[in-house]
């Protein structure tokens, strides 16, 4: 929820900055203007000679093709829930299926509609004369196999790399809420009374759990708990 919670106030702040004329709605001109001074138009077909402008229109075209998407009444530009699925589409159901697309181009090199751990490495190629892959990559496979890959079949189908491209926070969550226990349950019941929190309020309002301690005064966020 904290993560979550981040999320949207930094799109509903960006929105705002995003709506240069106010009418509640981001149109594709208004984000270009934001994002890039002018107004951007790239042939969709036409690639670039350059390679860096090539790129960069690559880059360019997905954002339009995510802005597209998240514009679900097919009005002029995006409301604040459609600017927030533009954003985060990561945080909104219907954006899921676009996401694995999105990912599948990028990674998906044979177009089998999966990503093998050649295609997971990307660009990587061992060095020929090194006794062994350097750390990183280790690393990457283990989370491959280990993570990510849960049929264990060597490649990873769909569901599969949506976990790997949309990361599950909630282990994050989990290890931030063990630790201040660990910390800051005094008396060992696994709980953390209002005493306890009192006494170490400091690392209670300095917590990813909190928001930095700003969720105790967000009406929003607030539940009895905190």
């Amino acid at each position: 929820m904290s993560f979550k919670h981040y999320a949207m106030q930094e799109a509903k702040q960006q929105f705002v900055e995003y709506d240069k004329n106010g009418d509640g709605s981001v149109s594709w001109d208004e984000y270009n203007i934001q994002m890039y001074d002018r107004v951007i138009d790239f042939d969709e077909n036409t690639a670039l000679d350059d390679a860096e402008e090539e790129s960069f229109r690559q880059l360019h075209l997905k954002d339009k093709k995510r802005f597209e998407k998240a514009n679900q009444d097919s009005g002029p530009g995006l409301n604040l829930e459609e600017f927030i699925a533009f954003e985060h589409p990561e945080e909104v159901d219907y954006m899921t299926e676009f996401v694995i697309q999105e990912a599948l181009e990028e990674h998906d090199k044979n177009g089998d509609g999966f990503v093998s751990l050649e295609e997971f490495l990307g660009d990587y190629r061992r060095d020929p004369t090194a006794n062994e892959d350097p750390e990183w990559i280790l690393v990457e496979k283990d989370r491959f196999l280990n993570d990510y890959d849960k049929d264990t079949d060597g490649r990873l189908d769909p569901q599969e790399l949506l976990s790997w491209v949309v990361p599950n926070n909630q282990g994050i969550a989990q290890e931030e809420a063990l630790h201040l226990i660990d910390e800051m349950d005094l008396n060992s019941d696994r709980k953390l009374s209002e005493a306890e929190i009192l006494e170490n309020q400091d690392l209670f309002l300095t917590s990813e759990a909190t928001d930095y301690g700003r969720q105790l005064h967000d009406e929003y966020f607030y539940h009895d708990e905190l």
